[in-house]
């Protein structure tokens, strides 16, 4: 009886071991897709939000001038910082170093500094914000890409502007 106590014991004991093991183990996240899906197009409405064009039409800027286009923009910013959080998380941060956490929390930061200048709806600090941005993102772009691209803001939207 004490040998059946003692194996059984031991079986539990294997067992629960195993179980902790499956626990441990973090599902990694798709993160090209939270990129292309989410990162992406939420920056590119921070981006578009203020620019300075100088081209062969000559030189103009476009800023918002409504409540509605500043609040799309500080939700970009906001949104963008909800989702650099969300890359901080196990499952996007699985097998990658100690520096994924840090471009993580500098894209916090960035996109913390883009609320706020939209938020002072002042068109310079929200293009120096953005350029802020960008820099954080093509940072990590460079170390995590294989063959990083650049994600300048697109000069020419649906509208021609």
């Amino acid at each position: 009886m004490k040998q059946f106590r003692t194996t059984a014991a031991a079986t539990m004991t294997i067992l629960s071991l195993l179980g902790c093991a499956e626990q441990d183990k973090t599902e990694k996240a798709d993160v090209k897709a939270q990129m292309a899906q989410h990162v992406q197009p939420t920056a590119q409405v921070y981006w578009e939000a203020v620019q300075y064009i100088s081209d062969e039409q000559g030189a103009r800027e476009i800023v918002p001038t409504t409540d509605e286009e500043w609040n799309r923009t500080v939700e970009a910013a906001r949104t963008l910082r909800t989702l650099a959080e969300t890359l901080k998380q196990p499952e996007y941060a699985a097998d990658r170093g100690t520096d994924w956490q840090d471009f993580a929390q500098g894209m916090v930061e960035a996109s913390s500094m883009a609320e706020a200048a939209a938020r002072s709806r002042q068109p310079d600090k929200v293009l120096e914000a953005g350029g802020v941005l960008y820099n954080v993102c093509s940072a990590c772009h460079e170390v995590y890409l294989t063959n990083p691209v650049r994600l300048a803001p697109d000069l020419h939207n649906e509208t021609g502007q």
